[in-house]
């Protein structure tokens, strides 16, 4: 493929490994990639056979179209349920636009040459560029997700960001919970005080309904409470994803007095947790990365 300043070609992991460890060998380029820095060409050419064998890969290296070393690589990772996009460039080509330009030819070819319905970047929150780069090029946060690398010590926020092939309504926008419980006002002081709750609406004096909201947007995650005068309550367990805050939403949890019955635990699937029970029984279990 070609641009009106690149040459895209297919990546040769023999061909390219040279040139490209120039941006897989540095720290800074490397700074928010899903493994660490390559010690040497030999691991570089490793990690692009890696990519390039799983199914559905489609994978280009990136030159001016004068030629020269290439610039970066761009593409599509294989063995995922949603074409992923990603793309690297050596920090010599940084603050051009190359990236822009190369990742929205690999985005058209995707969706128009090969017919895929949608595109998706997983770009760490705090990566500027990257975000910039994804939102030049008609890709719209989709949602958040916490995840950690295996060679980092703490997890990070993901912003998952995404394009269609043609304008398509989402079926479903939310999913709640309803949990009954006793005392609706009770619970919303529980959750605000140990969670960061928030109140979205009420109905009922004293309320018999309530709407409870976590995060500072007007979407996101929540639950409804909703009253109930049964003697017996059947318990449920919710999971949320507290991700890079878990430590700090488990001190707050314990200094608003809320009953923790299972402290912070790394478990077996991957995950670390720990659970809150309500007066009716039912668990809050906060979850986030090993």
């Amino acid at each position: 493929m070609t641009t009106s300043r690149l040459r895209l070609a297919p990546l040769d992991p023999d061909r390219d490994a040279p040139g490209l460890h120039a941006a897989f060998g540095d720290p800074e380029v490397m700074r928010w990639w899903n493994h660490p820095v390559c010690a040497d060409v030999a691991a570089t050419r490793e990690r692009l056979r890696e990519g390039t064998g799983r199914p559905g890969a489609h994978l280009w290296t990136i030159s001016l179209a004068e030629g020269g070393e290439p610039a970066g690589m761009v593409g599509l990772l294989g063995g995922v349920a949603v074409p992923g996009l990603t793309w690297l460039l050596r920090r010599d080509a940084w603050g051009r636009g190359l990236a822009t330009e190369a990742a929205d030819a690999a985005v058209g070819h995707a969706l128009h040459r090969l017919g895929l319905a949608h595109v998706e970047a997983w770009v760490e929150a705090a990566n500027d560029r990257s975000l910039a780069v994804a939102r030049r090029i008609g890709l719209a946060e989709r949602g958040r997700l916490a995840q950690r690398y295996p060679h980092r010590e703490r997890p990070h926020e993901m912003v998952v960001l995404g394009r269609a092939g043609a304008g398509e309504p989402t079926a479903v926008l939310n999913a709640e919970v309803a949990l009954p419980v006793r005392d609706v006002a009770a619970g919303l002081t529980l959750l605000e005080a140990a969670l960061g709750g928030r109140t979205l609406f009420t109905a009922g004096d004293p309320p018999y309904v309530a709407g409870v909201g976590f995060g500072p947007w007007s979407a996101g995650p929540r639950l409804r409470l909703v009253a109930t005068r049964r003697w017996r309550i059947a318990r449920v367990t919710l999971y949320l994803d507290a991700g890079t805050e878990f430590e700090a939403l488990h001190r707050r949890a314990v200094a608003a007095g809320a009953r923790v019955v299972h402290p912070p635990a790394e478990k077996p699937w991957g995950t670390r947790e720990f659970t809150l029970r309500l007066p009716e029984g039912h668990h809050i279990v906060l979850t986030a990365p090993a």
